[in-house]
């Protein structure tokens, strides 16, 4: 296990808009290096209330402890829980920001569909601060990727429970990638995510003040492989339960992806990937996801669209 704190940057001068041009350049800087180098981050002084990311912390824990009656009241597309040894032992609740949430908001915690919507809504204007930030990484304007994502439909948030390991089996969430554009992570008291980096797994470190960031294939595909989406990984404590919340901000299901000019023609290299329709990609994945190929390198991911050269 290597021994490594992934970067921590400050995104304070773009969340206050001020005019500490400095501090924004530094911000611009680490996180170019950081997306290059890792494809994850942490950010500090990210402008969500420490008392608004503990009260859904708080919830998402009364949450999990109702009986299962209660939790599946919730529909199928909200609520899952997995018990195959191979995928770990977990229960997770995702909140969609295109269907106004549930179709049925579960009543335990009390105003639990109030404090999710809040919370959606900060990591939303949360994730156009990174956007931003990204696009000015990569030399293109800063709101091309408010622009290029369209709307919010494929947008999520996604609070995590995961049962302490066992003797036999650890895994929470296995090695992966993530599809989208940005993911925004929180976890406040136990650790377990990894970050895969030289064939090394990195641990980060729980924290109550900082989010774990990390892109996803979308961006890779866009900066044509100049930004990584970093594999990584939830290994369970033993004797302890973790918690976790997730923003997922992704692109519209229809959206064409492909590496951009800036990134290829304008500068005279060419594409590493053809095109493809974003919400396919998905599809594909979701598939491995529920009828998992006899060998893991059969699994679909996004090396499936590389152009050889």
């Amino acid at each position: 296990m290597a021994s490594f704190d992934i970067p921590t940057i400050d995104v304070s001068p773009f969340i206050r808009s001020d005019e500490n041009e400095e501090g924004k350049k530094k911000a611009i800087e680490q996180m170019r290096e950081a997306c290059v180098n890792y494809g994850f981050f942490q950010i500090a002084n990210h402008g969500i209330p420490l008392d608004l990311l503990s009260r859904i912390m708080d919830m998402y824990k009364t949450f999990f402890a109702c009986s299962d009656e209660e939790k599946l009241s919730v529909p199928s597309d909200n609520y899952f829980k997995s018990t195959k040894k191979s995928a770990g032992t977990y229960e997770q609740l995702l909140f969609h920001l295109s269907s106004s949430g549930f179709n049925v908001c579960p009543e335990n915690p009390p105003h639990f569909k109030q404090v999710l919507e809040e919370m959606a809504s900060r990591f939303t204007n949360l994730g156009f601060v990174l956007g931003r930030i990204i696009s000015e990484c990569l030399g293109i304007p800063p709101n091309f990727l408010a622009n290029y994502r369209n709307d919010q439909a494929k947008d999520f948030l996604l609070g995590i429970h995961y049962s302490p390991a066992t003797e036999a089996e650890n895994v929470g969430k296995s090695a992966h990638k993530d599809p989208g554009c940005i993911t925004i992570l929180y976890q406040p008291e136990v650790g377990g995510l990894q970050v895969q980096k030289d064939e090394q797994w990195i641990p980060i470190a729980p924290s109550k003040h900082k989010l774990v960031v990390n892109i996803g294939d979308v961006i890779q595909v866009l900066s044509n492989n100049k930004f990584k989406s970093a594999t990584h990984r939830v290994i369970r404590p033993r004797e302890t339960i973790r918690y976790s919340c997730a923003f997922f901000f992704n692109v519209q299901g229809d959206k064409w992806i492909e590496p951009l000019p800036q990134c290829t023609k304008e500068i005279g290299e060419s594409p590493k990937y053809r095109g493809f329709i974003f919400k396919e990609y998905v599809q594909r994945r979701r598939r491995d996801e529920t009828h998992p190929p006899a060998r893991p390198e059969d699994h679909f991911n996004i090396s499936h669209y590389s152009i050889s050269n």
